[in-house]
């Protein structure tokens, strides 16, 4: 299989980005560098290009009662134009996916990540079909682009080319208004642990917003910034990788992400075995760990606490903003884990020691 390109490709070429493949797509991992990007987004902004990522868009009837089905939280409870972070769990409670639902009147969108964009849409429509909902599953990913703007400017570099009155817009609130004159979705919401937008609209506008965008924010220091900075970002601001934080031999309980579940649901897939694993009691814990100096954590790492082998780290860096190295781990629930609980990271071969901090690494400060 070819390795694919988003429609901002030419964009990210033009400006000396240094590419990867990334599951099957060549993504900007980097423009000035890792650590200079995230500085930028914390003291700045940053603009993302976020078109691989996959976008489902559930409409009929029954679209509502097939999200309570599917989705771990309580959609019946989010108000319209509200957005809401959970999971699409296995009949034994495992997660498929972690995504983001936004509940508006005819609509349900659902965001999923790139690595589950074909898999997530044909399990979706199965639930949809083995359950006889009157409902249409449709994957709009490759109609629709995705672009996310992060950081304090972000609200100044979007009000100008955007309809919609940004102030009254809260943390995880999404609108329908004109972006460049196209018509888009616009939340309240993001990735990096800053205040931010991700916009939805059709793909043909892809690059007229982007460099509107990237205009707009030119003298504000606002800047196009890479995968590697994202995943560090949200390393930054404990938030979840999926495939490392939490898959299918880690549940949302261990992954300290329990707010993503409405455990009280029965009819919704996973959620009563999951209920279930909480009242046998949740055999190991998600923690953060840092350390001045030393040798860098990488996901994978064994850890051990008193000599012993008691988890392993699923994502580690170095923080240019808490200027330590920073790990999340997963370790044994019989664990001392307090703030100060000592540990070491075993590093070829070699322990290193970390100890636990409180979580997240970084809080902006509202």
């Amino acid at each position: 299989m070819s390795i694919r390109k988003t429609p901002l490709h030419a964009a990210h070429a033009a400006a000396g980005a240094r590419f990867v493949d990334f599951h099957g797509w060549e993504m900007p991992v980097q423009y000035e560098g890792i650590l200079a990007e995230t500085r930028r987004v914390r003291a700045h902004g940053g603009l993302f290009d976020l078109c691989h990522m996959g976008r489902l868009v559930i409409t009929g009837p029954d679209r509502e009662a097939l999200v309570e089905r599917v989705f771990s939280g309580n959609f019946s409870k989010l108000r319209h134009g509200r957005a809401k972070y959970g999971f699409l769990l296995n009949e034994d409670g495992y997660p498929i996916d972690d995504v983001l639902v936004y509940r508006d009147h005819e609509v349900v969108h659902i965001v999923i990540n790139a690595t589950g964009r074909e898999a997530d849409t044909a399990w979706v429509k199965e639930q949809c079909r083995a359950g006889g909902f009157d409902a249409t599953v449709e994957n709009v990913s490759d109609a629709q682009a995705m672009i996310a703007l992060q950081g304090r400017a972000s609200e100044h570099v979007l009000q100008p080319v955007c309809s919609a009155d940004l102030s009254a817009l809260r943390y995880y609130g999404f609108a329908n208004a004109l972006v460049c004159g196209h018509e888009a979705l616009l939340a309240r919401t993001g990735y990096t642990g800053e205040d931010g937008f991700e916009l939805f609209f059709e793909e043909a506008h892809a690059m007229e917003v982007w460099n509107a965008l990237a205009e707009s924010g030119a003298a504000l220091d606002v800047a196009p910034i890479g995968l590697g900075s994202r995943d560090l970002l949200r390393l930054e601001a404990g938030m979840p990788l999926y495939g490392q934080e939490l898959n299918l031999e880690i549940d949302p309980l261990e992954a300290g992400l329990a707010f993503g579940v409405d455990l009280t649901k029965d009819d919704t897939l996973g959620v009563p075995a999951l209920r279930a694993r909480k009242e046998a009691g949740v055999k190991r814990t998600a923690i953060s760990l840092a350390q001045d100096g030393g040798r860098v954590p990488r996901t994978g790492c064994p850890v051990l606490q008193d000599g012993v082998r008691v988890g392993i780290v699923t994502s580690g860096g170095v923080s240019p903003t808490v200027e330590r190295n920073i790990a999340r781990a997963l370790v044994d629930a019989s664990c001392a884990t307090e703030p100060g609980a000592a540990f070491d990271i075993e590093i070829r071969g070699k322990p290193h020691p970390m100890a636990a901090v409180a979580h997240p690494f970084y809080k902006r400060a509202r």
